[in-house]
């Protein structure tokens, strides 16, 4: 990690808690779930970019896990005054204010831009697509279950609709197409594919108990 983000990565991860997850007395603590993502998402940051080759690995990853950081900026309704739909706009626009404090100004550029293009598929950016690719792999596995789960519930969805959007996904291809257009690096593809294998499993044995046929 670069010396800057290495000095100051607790700062900077105590600053991102207090924005996602903004704590008021006598509320429900229920921002957390967009921090507990945005640490998560760092963490694979680090850990995809140590898999990949030279020619890869993005130069910052260091920075890349900062932008991480900022990338769940917007995914819930309760994230420091910043929207729902905002999402890498909001992220970019608080990581612009809130990181001069901490890195130098080519360092926050840096940042700046991630967020700005980590959603393109067409970024050039090696650090963006290390992001895009962390970001990705949120959707797929247990972990793809649980938030998946998380906004059905929050939605007011059933466990049937969830079982039944998995098998209508499944039959229109839609996993197929992810894993082959939603992420930049062959490294990222294998690990989603593991990931989806073991998600099918899930499904196909949570399917059998909400139908009561393993009784």
């Amino acid at each position: 990690m670069g010396g800057c983000v290495l000095d100051n990565w607790s700062a900077i991860t105590t600053m991102a808690g207090r924005t996602l997850a903004p704590r008021s007395p006598g509320q429900l603590d229920v921002s957390r779930y967009a921090y507990d993502r945005a640490l998560r998402i760092a963490r694979m940051v680090e850990r995809l970019a140590a898999r990949l080759t030279a020619d890869e690995r993005p130069e910052h990853v260091d920075l890349t896990r900062v932008a991480a950081l900022y990338s769940c900026v917007g995914s819930n309704g309760d994230s420091g005054g910043h929207t729902a739909g905002g999402g890498a706009d909001d992220g970019a626009e608080l990581a612009a204010d809130q990181l001069p404090a901490y890195l130098p100004p080519g360092d926050v550029d840096l940042v700046v831009r991630v967020l700005g293009e980590f959603r393109s598929r067409t970024t050039r950016l090696p650090e963006a697509r290390l992001l895009a690719d962390a970001v990705g792999l949120e959707d797929l596995g247990l972990v793809g279950l649980w938030n998946q789960t998380r906004a059905f519930h929050a939605a007011g969805k059933t466990l049937e609709q969830l079982v039944r959007l998995w098998k209508t996904q499944s039959e229109y291809g839609y996993w197929e197409s992810r894993l082959r257009d939603s992420f930049h690096f062959d490294t990222t593809r294998k690990v989603a594919q593991e990931r989806l294998k073991h998600l099918a499993a899930v499904y196909e044995r949570m399917e059998r108990e909400m139908l009561g046929e393993d009784v």
